[in-house]
């Protein structure tokens, strides 16, 4: 399989989180994980001081692993990756047009104006219907709540600050290839009969932008909770 220049550590990782995912694992345990990266990467993920007769390390660290997905490792710091349970991960949206970049492909268009990828489309639905977007369309700013701004973000009151700051960074990575598209085509992209434009998504970011200003004392909460397991 080839690849578009030289690997970084989280880049292997997020390709062996790819190949599982493509699978049909998704979400996938972070054994799972540690297992493919492996046996892909078997250099870089590889149980030092355990070598066959050829020279490939036989067994898998784990621990190597772990260290890359918690904490304020690349993969999860900029939303490529993030946490769905106990010990249970899959993919963002932006991460997986980041693997498809490493490798070589192009996005899975659903509309063919748009040329935006499956999982995108459906967060940007998302995005669009969610209650925080109703509420700033229709002028109701005042009526904005944390929990509209939780939703919106994809997390939860509890959430870590690692899981903040990867929906945070996941979600600017949609919002940046929405407007590419919109600006590429010079036309609006459609999901379930509904136009949008450029200017809407334009709408999203400035939403969001609201509330990281509203909710900062909510948020700062959130930023101190920086303990976490696998």
């Amino acid at each position: 399989m080839g690849y578009k220049g030289l690997l970084s550590v989280p880049e292997k990782l997020l390709l062996a989180a790819f190949e599982l995912e493509e699978s049909g694992r998704r979400p996938f345990s972070a054994e799972d994980l540690v297992v493919a990266a492996w046996q892909r990467f078997p250099d870089t993920f590889g149980l030092a001081g355990y070598q066959s007769q050829g020279g490939r390390l036989m067994y898998p660290d784990s621990n190597r692993v772990f260290a890359e997905i918690m904490g304020t490792k690349p993969i999860r710091k900029r939303g490529l990756l993030v946490k769905v349970g106990n010990k249970m991960y899959q993919m963002t949206e932006t991460g997986r047009e980041h693997a498809r970049l490493l490798l070589g492909r192009k996005a899975e268009p659903v509309h063919v104006k748009a040329g935006l990828a499956r999982e995108l489309q459906r967060e940007l639905k998302r995005l669009f219907t969610s209650k925080a977007s109703e509420k700033y369309r229709n002028g109701r700013l005042s009526d904005l709540t944390f929990h509209d701004a939780c939703a919106f973000w994809g997390i939860s009151p509890r959430s870590s600050a690692i899981e903040f700051n990867g929906r945070i960074a996941n979600l600017h990575g949609i919002l940046d290839a929405a407007r590419k598209a919109v600006q590429e085509n010079s036309v609006t992209f459609e999901h379930g009969g509904q136009a949008y434009s450029a200017s809407d998504v334009d709408n999203l970011l400035a939403v969001h932008r609201e509330m990281l200003k509203r909710f900062d004392k909510d948020i700062g909460v959130i930023q101190k909770r920086t303990d976490e397991r696998v």
